[in-house]
């Protein structure tokens, strides 16, 4: 049973909830009890459960996070949401990981150092799954226009603002860089 559902994980690739591993025991050996599953996982030092109640491969780092990044990536995906890098350490304490507390500044360091997250505005990290793009707001405008070529304000300001937590504000004075853009008679901005 144990390598049956150590087999699906791998093939799974990803943390799944105890139903999914109940019905695969139960394709296993019918008639399988939930009770006598648990016992199996109880046994077996190979799956585990992480504080989420998910469960994968003991040596997956979403089962057994090792460092604050680990353990920040966790907290996002269960939170789904971009979160300033003081509410993820406050979420990492409380959803207690283990007894050494997550400092703020820990958590800003090693979310700056993981590809795996972006920062979209002040002390705002988001994961990269979620489509967020990383470099500066000057870098995205530069990036819309080269792949779509001259847009009027409002479509530059509609693409940034999908990529960031900004102010409109900022990614006007960006576009006013005459060092970069250049505005022709219709009010549409093209690279210099």
């Amino acid at each position: 049973m144990i390598k049956a559902l150590i087999k699906d994980l791998e093939r799974e690739g990803k943390v799944v909830s105890g139903d999914y591993l109940l019905d695969i025991g139960r394709k296993k050996i019918s008639g399988l009890s939930e009770q006598a599953l648990f016992s199996y996982l109880d046994i077996t030092k190979e799956i585990s459960q992480n504080c989420f109640g998910q469960f994968g491969l003991s040596a997956w780092p979403e089962i057994n996070p090792r460092g604050v990044k680990d353990k920040a990536f966790l907290v996002f995906k269960k939170e789904n949401r971009p979160l300033h890098f003081r509410a993820a350490a406050d979420l990492i304490n409380q959803y207690n990981f283990g007894s050494r507390l997550a400092h703020p500044q820990t958590v800003h360091n090693e979310l700056i150092k993981d590809p795996r997250f972006v920062l979209v505005g002040r002390g705002i990290y988001a994961l990269t799954d979620w489509g967020y793009q990383p470099g500066t707001i000057l870098e995205l405008i530069k990036g819309a226009l080269k792949e779509n070529g001259p847009l009027a304000k409002d479509e530059i300001l509609k693409g940034v603002l999908k990529h960031r937590l900004v102010k409109e504000n900022t990614v006007l004075i960006n576009l006013q860089n005459r060092k970069w853009f250049v505005r022709d008679e219709e009010g549409r901005y093209s690279l210099k």
